[in-house]
């Protein structure tokens, strides 16, 4: 009797749980309307709405960005193609622990210090682990090395002053072949190179503006998410014009 009774709760619980399942990664009613949007336009939606881009990765065909609302403990993954929001749903709090690197739209630029070390929330646990260190080519020299180990989460950014016109060399040796680095000219809200969708750790270009430029060194999300380790040695080139 006793196990008839627990079949027949199974029974009427099973039409219940489904639509949860299928709801996991639904697209919140708070920014449903957003889909089809300019993804200019709905980055500023989304802030204001009570969102932070937290980060993302680039594709052949689209780039995807986490947003994290600290409010109401959700993140969003948001995939753009074309310049418009394809689809947007929700996605496990972990995916969000990147702290923003720029501040969306057209303002640009680093965000400030001062940023959460945890995720508010039920959910907790680390946010991104970024190291910040700036490169000074010695007296007389136009390059510089460095080697450094990263985990998971885990990025180093490189911040080198550059003058507009100067050639730039960047070359990456790791261990991992889901760790990459991207570059980004000052003031700018995109970077200029994206090594997860470029061939090879490489790049050579010659810059266009003064500034400091930054360069990103990570691994890609889902080796982050197994807790994946990175050796890499970083040189970095510039000579004068």
């Amino acid at each position: 009797m006793r196990s008839t009774a627990i079949i027949m709760g199974l029974a009427l619980l099973s039409p219940l749980c489904a639509p949860l399942a299928a709801s996991a990664q639904s697209t919140p009613a708070d920014v449903r309307d957003l889909v089809g949007a300019r993804g200019s336009s709905g980055e500023a939606e989304l802030i204001r709405r009570g969102y932070v881009n937290t980060g993302g990765q680039t594709g052949d065909d689209r780039v995807w960005t986490n947003w994290w609302n600290a409010q109401r403990g959700v993140c969003l993954s948001v995939v753009t193609m074309n310049g418009r929001y394809n689809s947007i749903i929700t996605a496990p709090a972990p995916d969000c622990r990147g702290r923003p690197t720029t501040l969306p739209g057209p303002i640009g630029g680093p965000v400030p210090d001062g940023r959460p070390t945890t995720l508010p929330g039920p959910t907790a646990g680390p946010v991104n682990d970024v190291r910040t260190e700036t490169i000074r080519f010695a007296r007389g020299a136009t390059s510089a090395v460095r080697q450094g180990t990263i985990t998971g989460y885990q990025s180093v950014t490189y911040l080198v002053d550059l003058r507009a016109g100067q050639m730039l060399d960047v070359d990456m040796r790791t261990s991992n072949r889901s760790s990459y680095f991207n570059i980004t000219a000052p003031r700018a809200d995109t970077a200029l190179f994206v090594g997860s969708s470029s061939s090879g750790n490489g790049y050579r270009g010659r810059t266009t503006v003064s500034g400091t430029y930054r360069i990103d060194v990570y691994i890609m999300r889902n080796a982050a998410r197994r807790g994946e380790s990175a050796r890499y040695t970083l040189t970095v080139a510039a000579p004068p014009r």
